[in-house]
């Protein structure tokens, strides 16, 4: 079942209440750890960042900074598990931008894009390196890890149970429904009972279209 974003009623060791141009944002944390500007915070342990409708986060360790007039980031360290608008996902490092609403998580072993549609299945996607997010513009984007021998880890991606990805690099477009793929693509098309192979493949889930450079295709009959 899908989680909502949660609001904070009970306050423990640590609550902070910080304005952002007219939105609101509140820590809960064990301690508070703060510069001699009260420019930089520091949470630890049981840290939760709840930004009402954009983000919600639980981390042991967070990291707040304050840009020229506003709160404008944070980031977490170790694992650290993230709800916002369109998705949630477990990672062990994220920075994000609470003005832009924009984030970069390292170490990403599942993230999920929530279907726009009703009783549709979630996107799911494992072990990215590097994931980054665009909450506005409903973008996301995706790196695999760089591994030493010649079997690179690949991200594979469960497209709501119609397309099983395997890429080194993706980029999504939510509002488009495009996923373009680069680097070692192979794709099972389970819906049109097809396999792609492709150095590179631009795929248009609305109506299963697809270009690409260095393509094989199997078909089934």
């Amino acid at each position: 079942m899908r989680r909502k974003l949660p609001i904070f009623l009970i306050v423990t060791l640590v609550f902070a209440v910080i304005l952002i141009a007219q939105s609101t944002v509140r820590i809960k944390a064990n301690e508070l750890l703060a510069t001699e500007r009260q420019e930089v915070f520091t949470f630890k342990g049981n840290v939760m960042i709840n930004k009402d409708g954009d983000i919600y986060v639980e981390t042991p360790l967070a990291t707040v900074t304050k840009g020229a007039t506003d709160w404008q980031s944070f980031i977490t360290e170790g694992e650290t598990f993230v709800i916002f608008q369109t998705g949630e996902a477990t990672t062990l490092s994220l920075d994000y931008n609470l003005d832009n609403s924009t984030g970069l998580m390292k170490d990403v072993p599942v993230a999920m894009i929530y279907s726009k549609e009703e009783g549709q299945k979630d996107i799911y996607i494992y072990k990215t390196d590097v994931l980054k997010f665009d909450q506005k513009n409903e973008y996301y984007e995706g790196f695999a890890k760089e591994t030493a021998d010649a079997t690179p880890e690949l991200i594979f991606i469960d497209y709501k149970g119609d397309l099983k990805v395997d890429t080194l690099y993706f980029e999504y477009y939510g509002e488009t429904g495009m996923l373009n793929l680069k680097g070692n693509v192979f794709v099972n098309d389970e819906k049109n009972r097809r396999k792609i192979w492709a150095s590179e493949l631009l795929y248009n889930t609305q109506d299963d279209s697809f270009k690409g450079l260095n393509v094989e295709i199997e078909l089934v009959f």
